[in-house]
């Protein structure tokens, strides 16, 4: 791939991007829900050919890359448009007298995702999705090794009518990366290895581009004598011999506290011995491939000429093939220092919870891990003092497929978080707005400088940060009065105090969108014209409302509302050749319907100095 080539990709990207991203986030997730259907229609066929490609188990390939995809599809459906809504933003009120603050979440724009071969639907979907809800347009790069996987999501995606080029799938080799780096995307999120994390941070960090990085793990799962043996044993089997072992969040270590380690590892190779190795299709664990199993066996004989001992399996020419548990493992031994990506345990014993968790963190990755034990209390002690971006208590790798939840690592192990709400935010962007009132002519911050306002600022900043105990507190309760008169003093005596208005919006049976709503202090522009609003805005419509609340505070005075549902987000009120809206409409007071748009006097209502309460019901437009 050519660097002209890279540029034109993300030259479409952003095209694509430009109209995806005036959608409300409503409206991307039911484009989104198309998509969730076809994967879910054609589940099977998407599962045997995850599993022929990558060669695992057809049950593994179904849970481990569908059905956890599916479910994290659905919990953006539900839940994107709320976590993207704008959000108000708390302030001191000695400086910020009058104003108010809103954080707002947008998309990077155009997001470069790479996708691995272990888990190549998942770990491909999941990011891809997270970054369409949120508005970005995606460049997907999947695993050279999956081609079959990378062509099986370009075909769903067209088939669920997602504009062009919006998500562009590609499955090149690694060094067509480089490439596409320099394009300078907006954002990427990379899956791998923690080498080549290194070197697409560092490629990365050359344009700014912000990065999030879900590399290798070593996770270590901990084994206390009160433990439920029979649960510890298979549940630890399975998270180290899951998809032969080519899991992120895969148990390498297991550390058992010394009174039952003989009994546990005896239960282990018992467990061990009846597993299943092979092609069949219900197979537990299916042969590495040879090229994954010389690298595993270089480091597997590393770590016997080093002083470790092989419990499992009695000949060495299984190394690679096979399930493999190893004992007295030094901690210098390449298997423990390196990222291993095979079916390896390693075990040893502990005499104390210091020592398990001191043997768990000495570790360079800090990805996952486990602890097992019947005691509660401990669980949760020992859970917050192990270094890992997640931890699960008698259970292992689920903790990760929970939509609701943030993934990511530590250390090596990477940086940054995705899924749930923090997937949503790890691919937007935060801007501040601050909306002040101009009925003030000046701020007593603003030029020119005064000495007596000086004098008055030093007093306040003393007795606001200067003093400590009792009395302080007590004095900090009358601040906002002092603050008021030390302003008075400054400034002329502004406006009255601002009243709250709250609208009551009752919704369209199925309303979509987002909800518009124009305040207006004259009858000049009402009922339409942003320009002459002295409030405006735009609420996104969460699935199945039924009413919506719109509150703000406002000077005392005549004032008119009107609102519209926005069906398909292009941020205007569309109507018919002769004017008639098209869209849900409704206006303060509900007024009779007549020829033309509601007249200012038919909607205006009075704000004096109590909170002020109205109820508006949309009507269908044509």
């Amino acid at each position: 791939m050519s660097p002209l080539d890279a540029d034109r990709i993300f030259v479409r990207a952003r095209e694509a991007q430009t109209s995806w991203v005036a959608l409300s986030a409503s409206r991307r997730c039911s484009a989104l829900r198309h998509l969730r259907r076809a994967i879910a229609l054609e589940c099977e066929q998407i599962a045997e050919s995850i599993a022929r490609e990558t060669a695992k188990p057809l049950l593994d390939a179904l849970s481990g890359d569908v059905l956890v995809t599916l479910e994290a599809m659905r919990y953006y459906e539900i839940h994107a448009a709320k976590i993207l809504r704008p959000r108000k933003v708390g302030k001191p009120a000695f400086f910020f007298r009058g104003a108010r603050f809103e954080s707002h979440l947008e998309p990077h724009g155009a997001v470069l995702i790479f996708g691995p071969s272990n888990y190549p639907f998942q770990l491909s979907m999941i990011p891809a999705i997270t970054a369409l809800a949120a508005g970005n347009a995606v460049v997907l790069k999947c695993s050279e090794r999956t081609p079959e996987t990378a062509a099986i999501i370009a075909r769903l995606c067209a088939q669920a009518n997602l504009p062009a080029d919006l998500i562009q799938v590609l499955h090149c080799g690694p060094e067509e990366s480089t490439a596409l780096i320099d394009a300078r995307p907006d954002m990427i999120l990379f899956t791998g290895s923690s080498r080549h994390g290194r070197m697409v941070a560092e490629r990365a960090a050359q344009h700014l581009i912000p990065t999030i990085l879900e590399l290798g793990g070593k996770d270590a799962a901990l084994v206390f004598a009160d433990c439920r043996m029979e649960r510890a044993v298979e549940g630890i089997a399975y998270g180290a011999f899951l998809n032969a072992g080519r899991v992120c969040v895969g148990v390498k270590r297991a550390y058992v506290e010394a009174s039952i380690y003989d009994e546990f590892v005896a239960r282990m190779n018992q467990q061990i011995a009846s597993l299943r190795v092979g092609a069949d299709p219900l197979a537990d664990l299916w042969p590495l491939a040879e090229a994954g199993q010389t690298e595993l066996r270089a480091q597997i004989e590393d770590a016997l000429a080093r002083g470790a001992s092989l419990l499992t399996p009695q000949h060495r020419d299984a190394l690679g093939s096979e399930p493999v548990l190893l004992a007295n493992v030094p901690a210098d031994a390449r298997i423990l220092s390196e990222e291993c990506f095979g079916p390896v345990l390693c075990i040893a014993p502990f005499a104390s919870e210091e020592e398990a968790i001191r043997l768990a963190n000495q570790s360079a990755f800090a990805l996952s891990g486990s602890v097992w034990t019947g005691n509660r209390v401990r669980a949760r002690r020992v859970a917050a003092e192990l270094s890992a971006g997640s931890c699960a208590v008698n259970d292992v790798i689920r903790v990760i497929a929970n939509p609701h939840a943030p993934f990511g690592g530590n250390r090596q192990s990477g940086y940054g978080r995705y899924h749930g709400p923090e997937g949503l935010r790890a691919f937007s962007r935060t801007k501040t707005i601050m909306l002040t009132s101009d009925r003030r002519a000046r701020e007593i911050n603003w030029f020119p400088y005064a000495e007596r306002t000086q004098r008055q600022l030093a007093g306040l900043l003393r007795f606001r940060h200067g003093h400590v105990g009792l009395a302080a507190r007590l004095l900090r309760m009358a601040m906002p009065l002092l603050m008021v008169v030390a302003c008075g003093l400054t400034l002329p005596a502004q406006t009255n105090r601002e009243v709250h208005l709250t609208v009551k919006v009752r919704l369209t049976r199925d309303a979509q969108g987002d909800l518009a709503y124009l305040i207006f202090s004259s009858p000049s522009g009402f009922p339409g014209n942003y320009d002459k609003a002295i409030r405006h805005g735009f609420l996104p419509i969460p699935a199945g409302a039924q009413q919506m609340r719109i509150d703000t505070v406002l000077p005392p005075g005549t004032y008119a509302v009107s609102v519209y549902e926005d069906l398909n987000g292009n941020r205007k009120l569309d109507h018919n050749f002769v004017g008639i809206p098209r869209e849900p409409v409704g206006a303060s007071n509900n007024p009779k319907e007549r020829m033309g748009p509601p007249r200012f006097d038919d909607c205006s209502f009075r704000v004096a100095t109590s909170p002020v309460d109205i109820v508006i019901t949309l009507v269908r437009g044509l």
